[in-house]
């Protein structure tokens, strides 16, 4: 029912249709029981006096005794919500305009135990005045508490799915498939605008549009899964690959199917991104590979050192005889000659360890035995190690050490071997009558550095950082001093391995500067 009277305009005034629920007779009767029933009632209400007739029945449904309740439109009004009155009338008014055809509206009513009852209202104007005004106005009125609860229930229920599908690592979807095969989605969270970059509401009118990211190469294979689920009735479990925006990405798909009455087939379950999972399986089997390699690798590097040692170490096992024959000495040239062969057969014998143990730590059965080692002592014995190369490469040997005592934790062997690799190649790569030095710095927090600077022809920026890769040799030094790119990549390794870090610095000309940080012991 409207609020109070309000004129219509003066357009189009024209006589309605009298009541057809006027008159007191048993059919009268009995369709206002029918309709109390369903908890629905019939009114009247004639605007002229305000006078709502029949709605004793919608009093009764409320609670209230029979004139508990004048029978006038205000005092109806009284018992609407106050927050309610204001959109009551005007639905009232928008019909009375001749703006829609019939009033129709849901709002709360207090019934005798005040409790407040939604209803929902429908009526027409049926006689107006000559000049338009409303005269008389029927329509029904509905108890739909029962249903609001359920609306209301269900809208919470959604609400509560829809807070847990947001948090869900996925799509959360039903997905049904009529009998003549049409897919479309009727439910899909929100996450799907992500995976797919398609709006929910897209999904629910057709699910072709998430057919179409499909792969071309994967439709064939997901339609094959949905049809096989629909015939078994068995979970649909499949995996494909979906492009966004260029990028290609996997989606793992589970879902369970149930038949509907209508002969179409609903699922329900869950798409999500298993791009992650595929490349971590796919780096598992990569590395598992390259484990296999790596061991494959390290055991024929093993036989072969084995093999190429024996007769390495003949060889200079006798050259040394020849070199220190006291019955028949060798003549100079003779000397000059076995020299090189010894040398030639120490530079392999190393070269074969250096490539063992780089081989041993890339398959991680290298073992580093940790220990506290003075750098200063470490430090003379290796510049001992060298200086004969030094002086053959006519390059200059100097120590500086502002250590004062510095102490790491490393391993003294491995820390040797490191300080030796350095040295040998600041010695190779230097000119004659350069300079090598080996500065230790003064402690710093819990590390402990040295640097070996030198004045050799430098290493250009962009081949600094490839400089640690094994096997590399810069291009200005290929062919023209020996070497096989072992050296520096084991040096990082063994730095690494004790814990500490390796920098370089260089320019063209300028020489070069290795600096070595380790943990203070």
């Amino acid at each position: 029912m409207g609020t109070q009277p309000t004129p219509s305009p003066e357009s189009g005034a024209r006589p309605c249709p009298p009541d057809p629920a006027a008159g007191g007779d048993t059919r009268h009767a009995l369709f206002h029981a029918a309709l109390a029933g369903t908890g629905t009632f019939v009114w009247g209400w004639d605007l002229d006096s305000d006078r709502l007739s029949d709605i004793d029945e919608g009093l009764a449904m409320l609670g209230y005794r029979p004139g508990a309740i004048g029978h006038t439109q205000e005092d109806w009004n009284r018992l609407i919500h106050p927050e309610d009155r204001a959109a009551n009338h005007e639905a009232y008014l928008r019909h009375a305009r001749g703006e829609v055809d019939v009033y129709e509206h849901s709002y709360r009513i207090r019934d005798a135990q005040g409790r407040w009852r939604w209803v929902r209202e429908r009526g027409r104007i049926v006689e107006r005045h000559p000049d338009g005004r409303p005269l008389r106005m029927l329509g029904t009125q509905t108890d739909i508490t029962e249903l609001r609860e359920l609306a209301d229930t269900a809208q919470q229920a959604l609400e509560r799915l829809a807070r847990i599908a947001r948090h869900v690592p996925g799509t959360l979807v039903q997905m049904r498939v009529d009998r003549e095969r049409r897919v479309t989605f009727p439910y899909a969270s929100e996450r799907c605008r992500a995976l797919f970059g398609i709006e929910p509401a897209e999904l629910a009118r057709d699910g072709r549009a998430l057919l179409d990211c499909v792969e071309p190469d994967d439709r064939g294979p997901l339609r094959a899964a949905i049809r096989a689920s629909a015939r078994t009735l068995e979970p649909w479990r499949v995996e494909f690959r979906v492009r966004r925006d260029g990028e290609l990405r996997w989606v793992r798909g589970e879902a369970t199917p149930r038949r509907q009455d209508d002969g179409s087939t609903v699922w329900h379950g869950y798409l999500e991104d298993a791009t992650e999972r595929r490349e971590l399986e796919q780096a598992r089997q990569d590395a598992a590979v390259a484990a296999a390699a790596n061991r494959a690798k390290t055991e024929f590097l093993s036989r072969m050192s084995h093999e190429l040692r024996t007769p390495l170490n003949a060889v200079l096992g006798f050259a040394q005889l020849l070199e220190s024959d006291p019955v028949d000495p060798p003549s100079e040239g003779q000397e000059r000659r076995l020299k090189l062969i010894r040398e030639a057969g120490e530079h392999l014998l190393q070269m074969i360890g250096d490539l063992l143990d780089l081989t041993r730590i890339e398959s991680g059965g290298f073992e580093m035995r940790l220990a506290a080692v003075e750098l200063r002592p470490l430090a003379d014995e290796a510049l001992a190690m060298v200086t004969a190369s030094a002086e053959r490469a006519r390059v200059s040997l100097t120590l500086t050490d502002a250590g004062a005592g510095a102490v790491v934790r490393a391993d003294r062997t491995r820390l040797r071997q490191v300080l030796l690799n350095l040295l040998t190649n600041a010695i190779k790569y230097n000119r004659p009558g350069g300079r090598v030095e080996l500065e230790i710095a003064a402690p710093a927090g819990p590390w402990r550095r040295f640097v070996v600077h030198d004045t050799g022809i430098g290493i250009a920026r962009d081949e600094r950082e490839r400089l640690f890769e094994p096997f590399y040799r810069g291009r200005g030094v290929r062919g023209r001093v020996e070497g096989t790119g072992i050296g520096l990549a084991l040096t990082q390794d063994l730095v690494v391995l004790m814990g500490g870090r390796i920098e370089v610095e260089s320019e063209p000309g300028a020489g070069s500067s290795f600096a070595v940080t380790l943990p203070a012991a």
